[in-house]
C-alpha cells in the first residue's frame, strides 16, 4: 500500500506564518478555534485534534479546560506543533486508536484538505466513546467553496460546479493557502450526509467568519450513547 503524503509537507514554516499573520489568515484561524471551544463547551480531559497542522488551536482548547493532543500526516507540521501540544504522526483515515476510547475530538478545515474525508469521518466516529462529541469546522461550502467568487462589495457569486464534489489544484485559487495546496469542494449536503451515514447525530450548527457572509461552517456532532435498534 502506498503511504499517503500530505500536500502540506515541506510548507510548515510558511503555513504557520500565514495562519498567524494579522494581514492574512490569523482572524480566520482565531474564529475557527473559538467555534470549536464554544461548541464543545468547557471540559477537563483529553481532546483529539485530527489534522492539527502546526497546533495553533492548542492554547484556545487549554483555556477551555481541555488537554489537546494533535494528529497530522505532515511530519514537518508536527515538528512545529510539538512545541504547542503532544503530537503523533497519523493518517486521519487510519487513526492509531482503539474503538470507543476518546471522549471528544475536533478538526478545522479538513473537509477541503483531505482526499479520504469520508474515511476520516468514519474513523473519528469509531474512536469516539458512545456519547462522545466531535466539532468539525470547515470553509463554508456555500460562501467560500471552490465555486464561490467574492465581489468587491462583499456579495458572493456562486458559479456552476457547486453541486459536484471534486479537487481543484492550486492554479484554481488566488488565496494564499489554497493557492499553494489546492482544495476539495464538497457541497453542504454531501458533507452532512457523510457525517450522518456513519452514525453521527447533528446537535448544533454555527456559521461565522471574517466577512459579512459567513466563510466558516461549524458542526457539533455526537456519537449516540446507545446503538439504534435494528429495524
Amino acid at each position: 500500500m502506498t503511504r499517503p503524503v500530505s500536500r502540506y509537507e515541506s510548507l510548515a514554516s510558511w503555513y504557520d506564518q500565514v495562519m498567524t499573520d494579522p494581514d492574512d489568515r490569523s482572524s480566520l484561524a482565531t474564529i475557527a478555534y473559538a467555534l470549536v471551544a464554544r461548541l464543545l463547551g468547557p471540559g477537563d480531559g483529553l481532546v483529539l485534534d485530527v489534522g492539527t497542522g502546526t497546533g495553533l488551536s492548542a492554547s484556545t482548547l487549554r483555556r477551555a479546560g481541555y488537554r489537546p493532543v494533535g494528529l497530522d500526516l505532515a511530519i514537518d507540521q508536527l515538528r512545529i506543533a510539538a512545541g504547542r501540544l503532544p503530537v503523533a504522526q497519523a493518517d486521519a483515515a487510519r487513526l492509531p486508536l482503539a474503538d470507543d476510547t476518546v471522549a471528544a475530538a475536533y478538526s478545522t478545515f479538513v473537509a477541503s484538505d483531505l482526499d479520504d474525508f469520508p474515511g476520516t469521518v468514519a474513523e473519528v466516529f469509531r474512536v469516539l466513546r458512545p456519547g462522545g462529541r466531535y466539532v468539525a469546522v470547515c470553509l463554508h461550502p456555500c460562501f467560500d467553496g471552490n465555486y464561490a467568487q467574492r465581489q468587491p462589495d462583499g456579495t458572493i457569486v456562486q458559479h456552476p460546479g457547486y453541486r459536484e464534489t471534486g479537487y481543484a489544484g492550486p492554479g484554481h485559487f488566488s488565496s494564499s493557502i489554497r493557492g499553494k495546496v489546492g482544495a476539495w469542494h464538497r457541497p453542504l449536503a454531501a458533507q452532512l450526509n457523510i457525517y450522518l451515514a456513519v452514525g453521527f447525530r447533528l446537535a448544533e450548527v454555527a456559521e461565522d467568519g471574517t466577512d459579512p457572509l459567513p466563510n466558516q461552517l461549524a458542526l457539533l456532532l455526537t456519537k449516540p450513547a446507545e446503538l439504534e435498534p435494528a429495524s
